[in-house]
């Protein structure tokens, strides 16, 4: 049986009820953020929690400061009996729909909490790689502030990530209306050109990830800092090396663009080795 928390409350799936009218669901009117646990640890949760409260206060919607989150998710952790690596997902909405189109501030916000069993990509997914393809149809607004949020409304990634899917291809990247290269649809970027690190800029019109914003910090400690960069695809030949970060897969190769390969795993292996020294030394290990 699969237990969730809804406000706050442990309880099983089965027994859980939003309501049918929660703006969550009616308008995609929320938020999201996915972390990686691992046993009792739950990797950068001050990052994402101090995220989603400012998207919260720019979205107007009140955030839950008193849940215990790290709790709850060790609460989950445990009646779902995963005693290993897992997703945690909190998804805040506006809550149930009080009349108004306006993003008002709403008197009873939803939060939901929920745990997923998950492993670590193998040696061999690590050597294959990720295939992407470049979506050419979708495009991010650099101009608009709402790409900088992890809003319910995720239709857009999903779209892209289907027609990548269709065209045999695991993941699409995503640019923006100048064809400067953002994103995938579930993970920022980064590329090594000839010896150095570089990552698109937040004004191309991307998600600044909490994985990405840890990365950085992590080489700027190291005395290496990632270049925030403006690429076009056209740039993507002069690569060495290109891998994704999220919160959950952390940092992955990626194996081919389209018809292009990218051997290259050396460097990619010493950022993520650096990097997982990097986290576990923040999370007490």
């Amino acid at each position: 049986m699969a237990y969730i928390a809804v406000n706050g409350c442990v309880m099983p799936e089965a027994d859980a009820r939003l309501s049918p009218l929660d703006r969550g669901f009616l308008y995609g009117d929320g938020l999201f953020e996915t972390l990686k646990v691992d046993g009792e640890k739950v990797f950068f949760l001050e990052r994402h929690i101090a995220r989603m409260r400012e998207a919260a206060r720019f979205m107007k919607i009140p955030f839950p400061a008193d849940l215990d989150f790290l709790g709850i998710i060790r609460d989950l952790m445990e009646k779902n009996q995963i005693p290993g690596e897992a997703s945690a997902k909190i998804c805040l909405s506006r809550g149930r729909h009080e009349g108004s189109l306006s993003l008002y501030t709403p008197s009873s916000p939803t939060v939901l909490i929920l745990t997923t069993r998950r492993a670590s990509p193998g040696p061999t997914a690590w050597e294959e790689g990720l295939s992407v393809t470049i979506e050419r149809e979708l495009r991010q607004n650099e101009t608009s502030s709402l790409c900088r949020l992890k809003t319910l409304n995720y239709l857009p990634y999903l779209l892209a990530r289907t027609r990548a899917e269709e065209k045999g291809f695991e993941d699409a990247i995503l640019t923006n209306t100048a064809s400067e290269i953002c994103e995938c649809t579930t993970s920022n970027l980064f590329f090594f050109r000839e010896d150095r690190l570089e990552t698109p800029a937040l004004a191309c019109g991307l998600l600044p990830g909490v994985l990405r914003e840890s990365l950085m910090d992590c080489m700027e400690e190291a005395g290496e800092p990632v270049g925030e960069v403006k690429m076009a695809v056209s740039d993507l030949p002069t690569c060495d090396e290109i891998f994704v970060t999220n919160s959950v897969v952390e940092v992955f190769p990626v194996g081919r663009v389209d018809g292009d390969d990218y051997p290259g795993r050396e460097r990619t292996r010493r950022v993520w080795e650096r990097f997982q020294a990097y986290r576990d030394r923040l999370h007490g290990d």
